[in-house]
C-alpha cells in the first residue's frame, strides 16, 4: 500500500486527506478551521482527525494553499519593494499600473541606459546603491530586482544586487531571470514584485506544515503544487512563492478530474474568501494564454487556466447607504465562528438585537487584533489607538468608537485591514447557513442576533433577510459565471469586457429565471451543454439553481468539500523549459552571428558555427532541465524530453528563432 497525504490550506478551512495511490482511493478526510495567527494549530487540527498509524506510513505530503490567491485578490502581501534597472520612475509609473497594484513608492528605479544588444553604459556604483538600497529597504521583509534586456546582459545588474543585498543585509531577493524571461522588463517587475510581496506569506506557512508534520511523525520533505498543475519543493516554493497563484484552485481541479467522468465540464470551486472556475475539456484541463491574470495583477506566470472572483462562505454582508445590501470582496470572520471562541460576543449581540438599534453602519461587526504594531513604522496616532484598544479581546464597532472617542461613521480601518493588523468579524452567508440550518457546525445563536439586528436596520423580516443573502450569493455566482463563459464564446467580449448593457441583460436572465416571470417577446438565455462540478464546502447550496438557470445541471461528487487537498496529493513534477537560439541579420539579411539564450546565459555563435550553436542548445536545455527538476524536488535524475521548432517572421521566410524545449 502505497499512501500519500494532501493538505490545503484555504482563507477559512484547512483540509486534509490520506490518498491510496494504488487504490486511486481516498481513505480519510478532514477540515479544520485555518488559524490566521499560527497556522500550525489549524494543519495540526485537520491531521489529527486522520488515521495516526497511517499518517506516519504516508510517503509523500503534498500541499496546496489559496493564501497567495487570496492576498491578490484582497490587495494584501509583505511589505516589498522592486529595485528596476533600465529606467525612471516617471516611465515606470505610467505603465507599471496596468500590471497591478503598485505605487511609486514600491519601486527604486535607476537609468542603466543599457542598449539593446546588453552594452550597460551607466554602471551603478556599488557602494553608493547599498546607501539606497539599506535606506530604502529598511522596513521591507523581501526585494525584487529587474533589469532592462537581461537576457542580453546575463543578468549581471539582477545578480549584483542580489549579491549585494544578501551579504549586506540579509533581506529575501528574487531576480527577474530565475522567474521569467520575456521580453516585457515592466510586467516583468511587476510580477517579480508580486512575489516578493508574497514571499512572508508563504513562509509562514511552511513553516506551520513543517512544525505540523513533525507533531505527527510524518518524515517526508513536502512538495507544493504549483500553477500549472505540477509540484516543486518547499525550498522552491520559499523564494518563488508567485508560483503558487492559483495553485488552491488548481489543486481543486486536478482533484475533481480525480473524482468525476466529465469530459467537458465547467468546475466551480467555492471556499470563504474566493469562488475559483476552470474548464475540462475532453478530460484535459485547460491552458491559460499568456500569463494568469488575478484580482488586480496581470503576470507572467504560467498555469492551467482558473478565474476567480471575491465570493465565498466568508464574504461580508455590508449596507451600502444607497443601494442597500451587498456583498463585499473581502473576508470576515462569520460571527457564528467568532461567538463559538469568545462567549460575549453571543451576549452582546443579543443585547443589541433587544434594544432594535438602527443604523446605516454595520454595528454588529467585531474587530480582532492579529498583530500587534507597537514597533513598526507607517501607522497613524489613531491606528495606535484602535490597536491598544483591541488587545485584550475583540471589540464591536460601537464599543471600538467609544473606547477611542470618535463616532462611528468615522471609523477607518482600511489600512490596518489590508496590511492584516486587524481582521473584522460580520453577518455572512455561513451565518445564514446556520440560522437556516444548512451548516451547523458553530453558535447559530449568535447568526441569529446578528440577522435580527440587520433585519431591523433595513426593515425586513430574518426570513427575509436569509431569503435575500441567498439570493445575492446565488445571483453574483450565476453573473460572474455567465461572463465567464461568454469571454470563451466571443472574442469581442474577452476584448471589450462586459459593457453595462451585457451586465442588464445578465441580471435580467436571472431575475426571469428566479421569478418565473411571463416573457411578452424574448427571453434572454445564457446556455451551456457543459455540466457544473462543485467543489467546496458551501457549493451544494447554490450551485444546483444557477445551474439550471444556464439550462445544465449541477453533480456533487463524493469528497468534493476536499477536493483541494486529493488534488494535491495527485498532482506530480512536470515543465517544460525553453532555450533559443536566434541569428542576427545585417543589413542584407545575412547573419551575422547567432546567440544562445539559456536562463541567465548568452552564448555567441558565427554563422559557420550554427551546428555546434544547436548542439550547445541542446546540452544548455538539457542540464538547465536536470537543474530546474532539482530545484523543484526530484531527488532522481528526470527523464528529459527535448522538441526542437523554428519559429519564423511574419510573411518572411526568415527565422526568427529556433527553439529547443526540454520537458520533464
Amino acid at each position: 500500500m502505497r499512501l500519500g497525504i494532501g493538505i490545503d490550506t484555504g482563507g477559512t478551512c484547512t483540509d486534509a486527506v490520506l490518498y491510496d495511490y494504488e487504490k486511486k482511493q481516498v481513505l480519510a478526510s478532514a477540515k479544520a478551521l485555518t488559524t490566521k495567527q499560527d497556522l500550525s494549530v489549524g494543519i495540526e487540527n485537520a491531521l489529527n482527525k486522520l488515521p495516526a498509524d497511517l499518517v506516519r506510513q504516508a510517503e509523500t505530503l503534498a500541499l496546496s494553499t489559496t493564501l497567495a490567491t487570496n492576498a491578490c485578490v484582497e490587495d494584501k502581501g509583505g511589505r516589498a519593494k522592486l529595485i528596476l534597472y533600465g529606467t525612471d520612475s516617471s516611465y515606470a509609473m505610467r505603465v507599471i499600473g496596468r500590471n497591478g497594484t503598485i505605487t511609486e513608492k514600491d519601486l527604486i528605479c535607476y537609468d542603466s541606459q543599457t542598449t539593446c544588444d546588453g552594452e550597460i553604459k551607466n554602471i551603478p556604483d556599488q557602494d553608493e546603491m547599498l546607501a539606497l538600497l539599506q535606506t530604502e529597504l529598511k522596513d521591507c521583509q523581501a526585494a525584487a530586482v529587474v533589469e532592462i534586456y537581461s537576457r542580453q546582459t546575463g543578468a549581471i545588474l539582477e545578480k549584483s544586487t542580489q549579491k549585494l543585498l544578501l551579504h549586506h543585509m540579509d533581506l529575501p531577493v528574487v531576480c527577474g531571470y530565475e522567474l521569467f524571461h520575456e521580453l516585457d522588463f515592466i510586467k516583468r517587475g511587476a510580477s517579480c514584485l508580486l512575489n516578493a510581496r508574497l514571499i512572508p506569506l508563504i513562509d509562514t506557512f511552511l513553516k506551520a506544515v513543517s512544525k505540523s508534520a513533525d507533531k505527527a511523525g510524518i518524515q517526508n520533505l513536502p512538495v507544493i503544487v504549483r500553477s500549472d498543475g505540477s509540484l516543486m519543493s518547499k525550498e522552491f516554493a520559499r523564494l518563488r512563492p508567485v508560483e503558487t497563484l492559483l495553485c488552491g484552485p488548481v489543486a481543486s481541479l486536478m482533484g475533481a478530474r480525480e473524482l468525476t467522468d466529465a469530459k467537458d465540464a465547467v468546475i466551480v470551486d467555492m471556499g470563504g474568501t474566493t469562488t475559483d472556475v476552470a474548464f475540462l475539456q475532453n478530460k484535459e484541463p485547460m491552458r491559460v494564454n499568456g500569463g494568469i491574470k488575478i484580482g488586480n495583477w496581470d503576470t507572467f506566470v504560467k498555469g492551467l487556466f482558473v478565474e476567480t472572483f471575491a465570493l465565498g462562505g466568508d464574504s461580508g454582508v455590508r449596507i451600502h447607504p444607497a443601494h442597500g445590501l451587498y456583498l463585499d470582496n473581502r473576508r470576515v470572520i462569520p460571527l457564528c465562528i467568532l461567538a463559538e471562541k469568545w462567549d460575549f460576543v453571543e451576549k452582546e449581540l443579543l443585547e443589541m438585537a433587544d434594544l432594535e438599534t438602527t443604523s446605516t453602519r454595520s454595528i454588529y461587526e467585531y474587530y480582532i487584533l492579529q498583530e500587534s504594531i507597537e514597533e513598526l513604522p507607517g501607522f497613524s496616532d489613531e491606528e495606535h489607538a484602535i490597536c491598544r484598544a483591541l488587545k485584550e479581546r475583540p471589540l464591536n464597532m460601537q464599543t471600538l468608537c467609544q473606547m477611542i472617542h470618535i463616532p462611528v461613521y468615522n471609523l477607518d480601518t482600511t489600512h490596518l485591514e489590508s496590511e492584516n493588523i486587524i481582521m473584522r468579524a460580520g453577518l455572512t452567508p455561513t451565518d445564514i447557513m446556520h440560522i437556516r440550518k444548512d451548516y451547523t457546525a458553530y453558535n447559530a445563536h449568535a447568526s441569529q442576533y446578528a440577522a435580527s439586528i440587520l433585519a431591523g436596520c433595513m426593515e425586513m423580516s430574518v426570513p427575509e433577510i436569509c431569503d435575500r443573502i441567498y439570493d445575492m450569493v446565488k445571483e453574483k455566482l450565476f453573473s460572474n459565471l455567465a461572463g465567464l463563459l461568454l469571454k470563451q464564446q466571443f472574442s469581442w467580449v474577452r476584448r471589450e469586457g462586459l459593457t453595462t448593457q451585457l451586465q442588464a441583460l445578465i441580471h435580467e436572465a436571472w431575475q426571469q429565471y428566479r421569478d418565473k416571470k411571463d416573457v411578452r417577446f424574448v427571453s434572454p438565455l445564457f446556455h451551456t451543454d457543459s455540466v457544473f462540478i462543485g467543489i467546496g464546502g458551501p457549493i451544494h447550496i447554490f450551485l444546483k439553481d444557477v445551474a439550471e438557470a444556464f439550462g445544465s445541471h449541477a453533480v456533487i461528487p463524493e469528497h468534493s468539500a476536499v477536493a483541494n487537498a486529493l488534488g494535491a496529493a495527485v498532482c506530480q513534477v512536470s515543465f517544460t523549459l525553453t532555450v533559443r537560439v536566434t541569428p542576427a541579420y545585417n543589413a542584407y539579411g545575412g547573419v551575422t552571428h547567432y546567440t544562445v539564450y539559456s536562463p541567465a546565459d548568452a552564448k555567441e555563435f558565427s554563422p559557420e558555427q550554427l551546428p555546434a550553436a544547436m548542439e550547445y542548445a541542446r546540452k544548455r536545455a538539457r542540464f538547465c532541465a536536470v537543474e530546474e527538476a532539482g530545484k523543484r524536488g526530484l531527488s532522481s535524475t528526470p527523464d528529459v524530453h527535448l522538441t526542437e521548432k523554428e519559429l519564423f517572421f511574419a510573411g518572411l521566410n526568415t527565422i526568427r528563432d529556433i527553439l529547443i524545449e526540454a520537458s520533464v
